[in-house]
């Protein structure tokens, strides 16, 4: 039952047109740091609502524990499905957050990789424009191209 609900907000989180602030851009509060946790696409969705749970953790590098660092454990966070959250600088035991969770609130943003693509054709105002006339509309099948150009048109209102 569990793994049926975490498809099911994991498909209504892929359905979210909102962009989050790109990586390591949100403030967050004085003692606290800054971390990545990078996981399958499918827990994101969960994650965003239930926090991180030690209990999920599988401990495929190691001993089971939450697994984060503050430049991406996998790679850049614009690149990795990710989970960007902060803690106080205490609970942060390289690789490892101390405790059994991290706490929803505490999720600063979910990162997926077709963001970055988004926000690079955001900041070219000719290229939006090219989208909502569908001179990119061979790419909306793409996996890298795909979500970000509907992203764009959903935006600007225009299929």
């Amino acid at each position: 039952m569990l793994t049926e609900m975490r498809r099911l907000i994991a498909l209504v989180e892929g359905l979210s047109w909102r962009l989050p602030p790109a990586p390591g851009t949100t403030p967050i509060p004085d003692g606290h740091i800054r971390l990545y946790h990078q996981t399958g696409e499918q827990n994101l969705g969960a994650i965003k609502h239930q926090g991180i749970q030690l209990s999920h953790a599988q401990g495929i590098e190691g001993p089971r524990a939450i697994y984060a660092d503050p430049e991406g454990f996998y790679g850049k966070p614009a690149d990795k499905p990710t989970v960007e959250f902060h803690v106080p600088r205490e609970r942060w035991d390289p690789p490892f957050v101390t405790g059994t969770s991290v706490a929803p609130q505490a999720i600063i943003a979910i990162h997926r990789p077709w963001h970055r693509t988004a926000r690079y054709i955001e900041g070219r105002p000719e290229l939006i424009q090219e989208i909502l006339a569908g001179e990119h509309d061979d790419l909306l099948k793409d996996y890298h191209y795909g979500r970000p150009i509907r992203y764009i048109k959903h935006k600007y209102h225009r299929s």
